[in-house]
């Protein structure tokens, strides 16, 4: 038996579910910035992180690295931006994908005057916001969570 979709898509079936994007809340970070919808949890995924993020003029993700999670970003509108990868900046077309291991420190950064849209995804989930290592981009040491 289907289980309700709790974003208002189609229910949620045993082996499948469908969601609309526009129908997932776009939560900003906590203190301003880029928002995103967590596609993943909207539809049920246990094994992934999946999110659409919405960058505004002058936003920019904390630099950090990974403890557990693997990550693919891809650009899908609003190119070219800029992602800032282990101390240099890589330009990104629309279209295009990047991978990033556990241990590499990334932070996309829209420095154009468009807003930029972004599909992440991130495996395994790890574990939460605590998955995420914050890095100093001038010394590359890790700024301890408080």
């Amino acid at each position: 038996m289907a289980a309700e979709s709790d974003t208002g898509g189609e229910p949620m079936s045993e082996g499948w579910s469908k969601i609309a994007e526009g129908d997932v809340e776009l939560r900003e970070r906590r203190g301003g910035g880029a928002g995103s919808r967590d596609l993943a949890g909207a539809l049920g995924a246990e094994g992934l992180t999946l999110r659409v993020w919405r960058y505004e003029p002058g936003n920019e993700m904390a630099y950090h690295r990974h403890r557990e999670q693997e990550e693919i970003y891809q650009l899908i509108s609003g190119g070219p931006q800029e992602v800032f990868v282990e101390g240099e900046v890589v330009t990104v077309q629309d279209g295009e994908w990047l991978r990033f291991d556990k241990g590499t420190a990334r932070r996309i950064q829209n420095h154009s005057d468009r807003e930029s849209v972004w599909l992440t995804m991130g495996a395994p989930p790890g574990t939460g916001i605590t998955d995420g290592i914050r890095i100093d981009p001038a010394t590359g040491e890790e700024i301890p969570r408080t």
